[in-house]
C-alpha cells in the first residue's frame, strides 16, 4: 500500500523523499533563535514511523554518530514507512555544554511539556506534539555521564511486552528493566502507548567505535523486526535480562586502580579495586565486591573523591549464563572488553 503525505514543520513530504528540516525551538534572547535538525525518509510504501533521537543532555555524542549514520545508510534503502531521525534533541545542551538548560535541571523532567511552560518545557512541548505523536516506535540513544564507561545495554519496561521484544530484537548483550519513576519523557510515551527503548553505551564527550557500530546494528535490527525493513538472517544474540543494576560508591577519596573490566563476572568480596593516597603516605585501601553480579559500567578517572558512583553492577536470576552470554558476545567484537 503506498504511503501517504507526511507533514512536520509546516512542511509536507510526499512518499519516497527524504528531507533535512529544522523545528524551530524557544528562543535565547530576542535575537538568539535554535533549530532542532530533523531527517526524515519517508518511505513510498505504507508502514510505522520509528523515531529516533540522541543528546537528550548535550554530551552523548555516541548517539549522534549513530544516528548519522543510520540516516545515510538508510537513505540508499527500500523503507517501508518512515524514519525521523534527531541527531541533535537538546540543541542547547550541545551548544552550552555543560549546562543542559538555561534554569539548569534536566530535560527529560520537563515532558510532555508546557506551551507557555519553561525552556525545557516548551522544547518537551514542540518535540512531543510534532515528533513524538506521530511515532509507532522510539529509539533513544545514551552514553554513560562523563567519565563513566558503560557496557553496550538497552533499557525498557519489563512490564510492557512489545516493548520487550522491541529490546531483545535490538541484539545487545545486556537488556535492563527501568521503571517510570523520575523519568517524565518515559512516563510520556507509556501514556501515548509508544514502545521506547534506551540503548546506552560508551560515555559522555567521547566517540567508542565499537559502541557506535553496535548501535547502528541494532536500530537495524529493530528496523528489521517492526517491518521498515526486509527480514534477514543475523547471527542471534539472546540477551541476558537484569532487574536490577546499582553503583558501588567509593568509600574513600584517592587513585582509583580497578582490577576488574566491562563485562566481567564478579563474586561477592572480590577484590575489584584498590584506592591509593596520591601522596602516598598511607597504604592502600582495598575494594571487594557487595554482591555478585556483572560489571556493566566503570568510573575511568584515576582520582576519585568520596561518594563518587565508582563500579555498576548489574544482578542476574543467572549469574552463571550472564556470564558466558557475556563472554561468548564479547568473542564477536573487533575490540574486546573484557580484558
Amino acid at each position: 500500500m503506498k504511503n501517504s503525505k507526511l507533514k512536520i514543520c509546516d512542511t509536507y513530504i510526499q512518499p519516497g523523499e527524504s528531507a533535512n528540516l529544522a523545528l524551530p525551538l524557544p528562543e535565547q534572547n530576542a535575537c538568539a533563535p535554535l533549530f532542532m535538525p530533523i531527517r526524515v525518509i519517508h518511505g513510498k510504501e505504507k508502514g510505522p514511523c520509528l523515531v529516533i533521537f540522541s543528546l537528550l543532555k548535550g554530551n552523548e555524542l555516541n548517539g549522534l554518530e549513530i544516528t548519522n549514520r543510520v540516516t545515510q545508510k538508510a537513505t540508499e534503502m527500500p523503507l517501508k514507512g518512515t524514519i525521523i531521525a534527531i541527531p541533535v534533541m537538546n540543541v542547547y545542551g550541545l551548544t552550552h555544554y555543560p549546562r543542559s538548560l538555561p534554569s539548569g535541571g534536566r530535560l527529560d523532567r520537563c515532558f510532555p511539556g508546557s506551551e507557555e511552560g519553561s525552556f525545557g518545557e516548551r522544547i518537551a512541548h514542540v518535540f512531543t506534539e510534532e515528533i513524538l505523536k506521530k511515532a509507532d516506535y522510539v529509539i533513544e540513544l545514551q552514553t554513560g555521564d562523563l567519565n563513566h564507561n558503560i557496557l553496550p545495554q538497552v533499557y525498557c519496561n519489563f512490564d510492557d511486552r512489545p516493548t520487550k521484544e522491541l529490546a531483545k530484537a535490538f541484539q545487545s548483550p545486556v537488556v535492563t528493566n527501568v521503571t517510570l519513576e523520575g523519568n517524565n519523557l518515559r512516563q510520556t510515551t507509556e501514556d501515548l502507548q509508544i514502545p521506547l527503548i534506551v540503548y546506552e553505551a560508551g560515555e559522555a564527550m567521547r566517540f567508542d567505535e565499537n559502541a557506535i557500530n553496535l548501535g547502528v546494528n541494532g536500530v537495524f535490527n529493530v528496523m528489521r523486526a517492526i517491518n521498515i525493513l526486509p527480514k534477514e538472517p543475523t547471527s542471534e544474540i539472546n540477551p541476558i535480562f537484569s532487574q536490577d543494576e546499582e553503583w558501588i560508591l567509593a568509600h574513600n577519596g584517592g587513585i582509583l586502580h580497578p582490577l576488574v573490566s566491562l563485562g566481567q563476572t564478579i563474586q561477592k568480596n572480590d577484590v575489584i579495586a584498590t584506592i591509593s593516597d596520591p601522596f602516598g603516605s598511607e597504604q592502600n585501601v582495598t575494594l571487594r565486591a557487595p554482591q555478585q553480579g556483572v560489571v556493566v559500567g566503570i568510573n575511568t578517572t584515576p582520582l576519585i573523591h568520596e561518594g563518587l558512583p565508582i563500579f555498576k553492577i548489574a544482578s542476574f536470576l543467572d549469574n552463571d549464563r550472564a556470564e558466558s552470554t557475556i563472554e561468548a558476545w564479547d568473542k564477536k567484537q573487533p575490540d574486546s572488553y573484557i580484558n
